[in-house]
Parts: C-alpha cells; sequence; structure tokens
C-alpha cells in the first residue's frame, strides 16, 4: 500500500516594515517555533469558517518546529499520513490544530523605534514588553493571536488541542484557551485515487510572525492584551502537487 505523507515545508520570508507604530504592526522572526496537535482534511462544501465532515490525518503533539530556521521549500516536518482518507472523496480545505504559545525571537520597526523580543514577561492573557536595545533581543515565549478582534473567520481557539475541546465562533479567541484551529483552502481541491496519491506542502511565512498592539513605540506591555509584543496571525498556504 502507497502512504503519501503530508510534508510540512516552511517557507522562509524575511520583510523589513517602514509602518508607524500601531495597533497590530508586524515585523520578521528570525526564530519562530510553532507546535501543532492536530491536522484535518475538510470536505468539499467546507469555508474557512466552517470544517464539513472533518477527517483527522494527523494527531499528537508535534514537537516545536522552528520555521524561521529553514529555507523555502525545505522540510521542516511530517506530520499526518493519507492511510486512512478514502478515495473518490474531495477535500476543499484543512484544519490545523496548533499550540497558541510559540518561541519566538525578532523585532518590530516604526523606522525610528524598534522594539526587541527580551523576556517571557507575557502569559496567555497578557502581551510580552519588548526593549529598544538590540543588545537585549532574545528568543522568547509568546502568544499567538492575541488580539480578539479583526482575524478574520479562518480563526478561532479552542480549549484542547486533541480533537475534544471546545472551539469558539470562527473568529472568536479566549484568553483562556491553549489551542487554536487555522482553516484554510488548498491551492486546488484535494481528491485520492487509485495509482494517483499527491503530495500536500503546508508552508508558514514569517514575514508578520512577530506583531506589536500600541502607538507609543516604547515596547511597554499591558494586562489585557492591550499593549505589547505577541505572535502575530499565522501566514499559511497549502499546495497540492499531483
Amino acid at each position: 500500500m502507497k502512504i503519501a505523507k503530508f510534508i510540512l515545508t516552511a517557507l522562509f520570508f524575511v520583510l523589513f516594515s517602514n509602518k508607524v507604530f500601531a495597533v497590530d504592526t508586524t515585523g520578521a522572526a528570525s526564530v519562530y517555533k510553532i507546535t501543532m496537535t492536530y491536522l484535518q482534511l475538510c470536505e468539499t462544501g467546507s469555508t474557512t469558517a466552517s470544517c464539513s465532515n472533518p477527517l483527522a490525518v494527523g494527531s499528537g503533539d508535534s514537537g516545536l518546529i522552528n520555521i524561521a530556521d529553514t529555507t523555502a521549500g525545505v522540510a521542516a516536518a511530517s506530520y499526518g499520513d493519507f492511510t486512512k482518507v478514502p478515495f473518490g472523496t474531495t477535500y476543499s480545505h484543512y484544519q490545523v490544530t496548533m499550540k497558541r504559545a510559540v518561541k519566538i525571537k525578532g523585532s518590530v520597526s516604526d523606522g525610528t523605534n524598534t522594539c526587541y523580543t527580551v523576556s517571557n514577561s507575557g502569559d496567555i492573557s497578557k502581551n510580552v514588553v519588548g526593549s529598544t536595545s538590540s543588545g537585549d533581543e532574545a528568543e522568547i515565549t509568546a502568544y499567538m493571536a492575541m488580539t480578539v478582534s479583526g482575524l478574520g473567520d479562518e480563526i478561532n481557539s479552542i480549549s484542547a488541542g486533541d480533537g475534544s475541546g471546545t472551539a469558539q465562533d470562527a473568529g472568536t479567541i479566549d484568553d483562556d484557551d491553549e489551542f487554536f484551529q487555522y482553516r484554510g483552502a488548498f491551492t486546488k481541491p484535494l481528491k485520492l485515487n487509485p495509482g494517483k496519491i499527491p503530495t500536500l506542502k503546508i508552508a508558514f511565512g514569517t514575514s508578520s510572525a512577530l506583531a506589536y498592539k500600541g502607538s507609543d513605540g516604547g515596547c511597554t506591555a499591558t494586562i489585557g492584551q492591550t499593549q505589547g509584543l505577541y505572535g502575530g496571525k499565522p501566514d499559511v498556504t497549502a499546495t497540492v502537487i499531483d
């Protein structure tokens, strides 16, 4: 029996921002370690807000995957397989569950002031304080999707990462949830036929992996997600290769 694995590749894009510090300004990460816990296929009829008839093809803690440390096209990890996927069923979307906590190192700049990651001062309900000194830059733990609005319907938090958790509505983050779901459309529908099993490449970009919420450029952080550094909304692309 042929077994096709999902090859998760990391695309490393480094872009620098010249925008003035504002709510949800983003910057590139030089270290960006994510953890996946569940991967599902969603049948035709799914949307970025809803995964229809989800089929689990990957489960368990992937371990930390340093997306920013790999070059474009190089496999970062293999996660999941096609052995339980029925022939003839068409899947238009995927849904991946990830830990909101990430290991990250980087900076956000407004062209005058630059805010560097410096400490693990944040937690699941508080953004992280930064430093204006490049010499302080360090790898830290931060949480993704700290803002509770403007996320789009492709993301929501969930209470558990193994498929058994209580999911929030599309576009909603509960700051008590340790995990989140991300849904996306394949570049083209995925369908398995006998003798022809495609490969799926899920790529993560890092150009906007670090985010800063606030307008003073001072790298300060406050409780309640109103100011400070946090992990930005993930940049995910899923490509089907025949």
